[in-house]
């Protein structure tokens, strides 16, 4: 990871069934390559709980690197500061999946590491395009299901994204 710009982490809110799902990322802008090395998926685990899991991977330290959330729950991104992360929620509006996503799939790479990331590497290998069940096209959108570490890596390279604008 010598050649990455920064370190970002995600938050994807889940209980049960969905997950929820935290991720950390390295960006290579010089070679526009998403480097995906740690993630944690649990399952009806409170938010002190995994707070506890992301301090004890450093990201108390403010040279982690920035943490972002998941809007949808701003109680939630107010327990992780109160637990010393450095939190922050996500910006979504309209436009604002498509906008990621088409970053994303505009990248020359996407490294997982399958054996450190096994649920990231299932989400991204088997993530698809929603299909009409009569004709077989696909739809428009990004179906949501399926793609809770999709989100966490969105989430954490946001203000790459919106920065850069492809």
């Amino acid at each position: 990871m010598d050649r990455c710009d920064r370190v970002y982490h995600g938050v994807d809110w889940g209980w049960y069934p969905d997950p929820w799902a935290y991720n950390a990322v390295c960006y290579d802008a010089a070679r526009r390559t998403l480097i995906i090395y740690d993630e944690l998926t649990r399952r009806r685990t409170p938010n002190r709980e995994t707070a506890r899991l992301l301090a004890e991977r450093g990201l108390t330290d403010p040279d982690s690197g920035p943490l972002t959330a998941d809007a949808a729950e701003p109680k939630s991104c107010a327990d992780y500061r109160a637990a010393g992360l450095p939190c922050r929620a996500a910006q979504k509006g309209p436009g604002s999946v498509r906008q990621s996503m088409k970053w994303l799939q505009g990248l020359a790479a996407i490294v997982i590491d399958p054996a450190r990331c096994p649920d990231t590497a299932a989400e991204f290998s088997e993530y698809e395009y929603a299909r009409d069940p009569r004709t077989g096209e696909v739809l428009p959108g990004y179906p949501d299901v399926n793609n809770h570490h999709i989100d966490a890596v969105r989430y954490a390279l946001e203000g790459v994204w919106r920065r850069r604008g492809n």
